[in-house]
């Protein structure tokens, strides 16, 4: 009786998984208002595939936070691709944030690490991702104006490459 409940809530878990579970392995690399960049594209799906996370996601996150500009610096220090903070970047092992390979490979890597903590709720991780767990875990997705608007632009970029596959 014990294995048949723990298959069942296998089965249901499965069922219930979020969309992103079910992700395409391919990438819309000319989806985006600009195209990923050939190399940048082999890197995204390098990460993608190591941390399971769909590469469009990854995408459509290092487009909103850099362009893919691998040189970028934001107004508060976050740098590289994926904007990682110099904190964050060395949680995750980067070395070099200006290193496209180890700035997506790191921002990936807490990318997952959101999603697992947010049950896989793209709003929440995504928030989480602009203006910190911790904030998101107590307030929601719309804890800033700048993380809501953040939300919604990630989303429809990742939209719309899904649409395009």
């Amino acid at each position: 009786m014990k294995n048949k409940l723990v298959v069942l809530a296998l089965a249901a878990m499965s069922l219930a998984a979020p969309s992103f579970a079910a992700q395409p392995k391919l990438l819309a690399a000319s989806a985006f208002p600009l195209p990923v960049p050939q190399y940048l594209a082999s890197v995204i799906v390098d990460a993608a595939k190591t941390y399971d996370v769909d590469p469009n996601l990854v995408a459509a996150m290092a487009f909103r936070e850099s362009r893919f500009d691998a040189n970028a610096v934001s107004q508060r220090g976050a740098q590289g691709i994926m904007q990682l903070m110099p904190r964050t970047a060395a949680a995750l092992g980067v070395h070099d944030a200006f290193d496209a390979r180890q700035n997506v490979f790191g921002g990936t890597k807490y990318l997952k690490y959101l999603l697992d903590r947010f049950h896989g709720d793209i709003d929440n991780t995504l928030a989480a991702y602009n203006a910190g767990p911790e904030l998101v875990a107590k307030v929601g997705p719309s804890a800033t104006q700048e993380a809501t608007e953040y939300v919604a632009a990630v989303k429809s970029y990742y939209e719309t490459a899904l649409r395009a596959l």
